[in-house]
């Protein structure tokens, strides 16, 4: 005796369905992992002095010098998760290395201009200098308030 046809159909929607769910789970992952990389960072001045050596370090910056690997830029301050303050004094300087292992998780690696808005995560060195895993472009995603201390 034959089986009904049925069976073949539910196993091809069955199996189709499943496959679907499995894709929108790896895709809903995704995005939340890039979501929790672009989590907002509030480094302050004193925090960031106070990093020892070999600790991993977060800053978000506006870059105002960039040469080859090595970049310089003011500290900001987090107001929102839009809004950065940019101190009125210059005291909050961040040297980075860009380091061979340096990805860019959002944005594209010629945005790192003088200017740009970056998110920077990376280890502390000895020089005090952020070496860097991870650079996040925030241009287009924050604005920049100023400061009036």
């Amino acid at each position: 005796m034959r089986q009904p046809r049925v069976n073949t159909v539910i196993l091809r929607w069955t199996i189709f369905v499943a496959l679907l769910a499995t894709m929108t789970a790896w895709a809903i992952r995704g995005v939340l992992v890039r979501a929790q990389q672009m989590k907002a960072v509030d480094t302050s001045a004193s925090a960031l002095a106070s990093i020892a050596p070999g600790s991993p370090t977060k800053a978000v910056v506006r870059l105002d010098h960039v040469a080859g690997s090595e970049l310089k830029g003011t500290l900001l301050q987090r107001q929102s998760d839009t809004v950065y303050l940019l101190p009125s004094d210059n005291t909050s300087t961040v040297n980075a290395i860009l380091t061979p292992e340096t990805s860019v998780v959002m944005g594209k690696p010629e945005e790192i201009v003088e200017g740009a808005i970056v998110q920077l995560d990376g280890t502390m060195d000895e020089h005090h200098s952020i070496r860097t895993n991870q650079v996040a472009i925030l241009t287009g995603y924050v604005r920049l308030t100023q400061g009036t201390r």
